[in-house]
This record gives C-alpha cells, structure tokens and sequence, in this order.
C-alpha cells in the first residue's frame, strides 16, 4: 500500500523541491512530484495545498521534556525518552543543554554517552561563565568567572560533543574562551549578559577577526532591553546577526518574544540565514502543567508558563520546536523562512549535518505540517499518526 501526501516539499534551506511524495508501506520515497512552477520558469511558493513538509527539525538549546531535566543527573533511558517526546512532535536532531551547575563534570558525561548512543546530537553548556546580573532561571550560586582550566576539564567530559557554550561577553577571559571553544570545535554563544553596546560591539568584532563562527543565546532574554537612548547589547547583536557575523537564538513561543517579533526577525534577518529557532524546553516539554526541577531549583508551570517557583522569572519554555514551527505557521510566518530557522541555518550554526529532504529510494525523514495536524517519520517510520 502507498500513500501520497500533497505538501510543499521544502529542503533545510526553505527551497521548494517538490509538490508531493509518495511513500510505500515500509516508509521509502518511491515518487517525489516536481515543484510547481510559475508562468516565470520559477518553483511556485507553495504547492496546491497549504500543506508543508519539513526535513527533521533541529533544536540546539533544549533542557530536557518528557518529565526529565538534563542538567539534573539522569539515566541514559531517561535522556532517550525526553529525546523521544521531541522527536514525536518533529524535533528529529536534538542539543542537550545544561544550565550552570557547581559540578557540571557528571551531567556533561552523561549527555556525552547519549551522544556516543545516537540519541542526542550534541551539547550546549548554558553556563557557568555568566553575569550575575542576567543570571535568569540559572542558580546565582553556581555562576563564576571564566577559568580556562575548568573550560579544558568541561570540554574533555563531553568527549567532543560539546557544540556551543553561553558565555557573557563582557567577562575577563570571555574572548579567550571562545578561541578554547573554538580550538575544540565548539561555538561561543553570547547571552546571560550585563553588557553594554561597546562590550559586546568589542567582544563580537574580536572574534570575528579572529574567524571564529560565533551564536547568540535567546535574543532579548536575560541580557538589558534594547532602549532608545541606550540600546545596548540587542543592537549589536541584531548588527551582527544582519552581516552574517553571528547567528541568534530566538524562542517563538509566544511566551518568550511577541510572535509579531519573532515574525518581524524573520522577515528581516532571514536573507541572511542568521536566525535558527530554538525550544529552550525544559521537562514540561510534552508533560504539562505541574512541579518540575532545573539545575536544582523549583519550577511551577501553570497555563504553560515555566517559572522559578514562588516568582515571575522564566524558567524555559515547554513548547518543542515542533511546536513553534506549527504556531508561526498558523500565525502567517511563511514556511520557507521557518524552514530556514529550525532546520538549515541552526545545523550549519553549530556544524551540524544538514537534514536532508526527502530523496527517492531513501527511507523518508520530515514532519508534514498540515493545518492543525503534524505528522513525524524518522527513517522510513512514523513517530506519531497526528499532533494536535
């Protein structure tokens, strides 16, 4: 039995490469329909449905779901199953993320042998060299300046997995740590930051200079609001960001940012490919509302929003990027560009494998987004028959 599913069929860049697929019953793409063309010659927009087929969607700074917090010592079936609660909703290549912990040594080998198991793609250390003063949902206690002996021990505890790591610019020894994260393959990501404008205009242009790919953690989150007479850090990394310099996070929650930003960013950094999604989920993600733990402390979520218990701070997100990607589609972002964000432009951010699209005779990989249904496979098998 075969089935076809009439959808744009977009690459990680958000190029159109067909107008629909055809899948037997093992899961193999045995037809792959041509784009639709314009009177032009052109590869039409969209296909004849509002249908959408993304490759594996690519999440590179997630605390956890399915019940269970990286950053808080656990067992390698529990790292698969919170894996697991974001692959089912489109998330098929996942960074495990750790806030600042004061012995990070024991978490970081743990998400290193999911790693070594195929389970997560990578890890983003969100930590410990960040400013107390933007600390957010991170313990104060556990934040310190940078010391690149500790850097040297984190990055030999993640056997060559750790692909980025926040860092406050404004820190001595900052520009230093990201040449060590650079020397090991990793990406410094900026944020959790005091900064102000020159600081980071300084630390981004020296790194630069020095050709070292750099990030931005959670643009606008826990770093000064971009103000009029003083816009501080946002600026520059929005300057940065619109050159190509540096590619910035963004949580499209609805939570986090205004979607209307979030769409805004898009719309006007998306040429340069420097926007890339991220869920910063952390264990609600795929549970709900109730008590959970990050890094040690206490967090309620109430209406989907996680906070430190007993205050207003954000404690991450609990919507997956699966779930992002299907709100902004909703909302009228259009495909391509969310393509772009949650696939292509986070994987070559970190030195990722690009996802590939759907390719004839291969075992199919993507999410189908289709109104208010997705639809997952992973390697020819589907993960889930409908998410609402």
């Amino acid at each position: 039995m075969v089935e076809q599913l009439s959808a744009t069929i977009l690459d990680a860049h958000g190029r159109c490469v067909g107008s629909g697929l055809v899948l037997d019953d093992l899961g193999t793409v045995v037809d792959v329909e041509p784009p639709v063309t314009q009177s032009s010659g052109a590869p039409a927009s969209s296909s004849r449905t509002d249908a959408a087929v993304f490759p594996g969607l690519v999440d590179v700074h997630c605390h956890g779901g399915g019940g269970i917090s990286f950053s808080d010592a656990p067992e390698l079936h529990e790292i698969a199953r919170a894996a697991e609660a974001h692959a089912i909703r489109g998330t098929l290549n996942l960074v495990g993320s750790l806030v600042s912990l004061p012995d990070p040594l024991p978490a970081i080998a743990a998400l290193a042998r999911a790693c070594d198991a195929g389970i997560l793609a990578g890890i983003h250390l969100e930590g410990p060299f960040l400013s107390p003063g933007a600390c957010g949902a991170q313990d104060p206690a556990a934040l310190r300046p940078v010391d690149l002996a500790e850097l040297e021990a984190m990055l030999d505890a993640g056997g060559g997995w750790v692909r980025s790591m926040t860092l406050a610019p404004e820190l001595d020894g900052a520009a230093e740590a990201a040449a060590a994260l650079h020397e090991s393959g990793a990406r410094p990501s900026w944020g959790h930051t005091a900064a102000t404008g020159t600081q980071a205009r300084t630390v981004l242009a020296r790194t630069a200079e020095s050709g070292i790919r750099q990030t931005v953690t959670h643009l606008f989150n826990a770093m000064p609001a971009l103000h009029h007479r003083r816009p501080g850090p946002v600026l520059e990394f929005l300057a940065a960001a619109r050159r190509g310099a540096a590619a910035v996070e963004v949580i499209g929650d609805g939570i986090h940012l205004d979607p209307d930003l979030v769409g805004e960013l898009l719309g006007s950094l998306d040429p340069s490919s420097t926007v890339m999604l991220v869920s910063d989920a952390m264990a609600a993600a795929g549970i709900g509302d109730g008590e959970y733990r990050l890094g040690g402390l206490d967090v309620t979520v109430r209406g989907g929003r996680a906070t430190l218990t007993g205050t207003d701070t954000l404690a991450g997100a609990t919507a997956t990027l699966g779930d992002q990607v299907a709100g902004l589609l909703d909302a009228g972002v259009p495909a391509p560009a969310l393509a772009r964000a949650s696939c292509g432009t986070p994987a070559e951010a970190l030195g990722l494998p690009v996802p590939a699209p759907a390719a004839l005779d291969e075992p199919f990989s993507g999410v189908l987004f289709s109104g208010s249904r997705r639809r997952v496979w992973k390697q020819g098998r589907e993960l889930t028959a409908s998410v609402q």
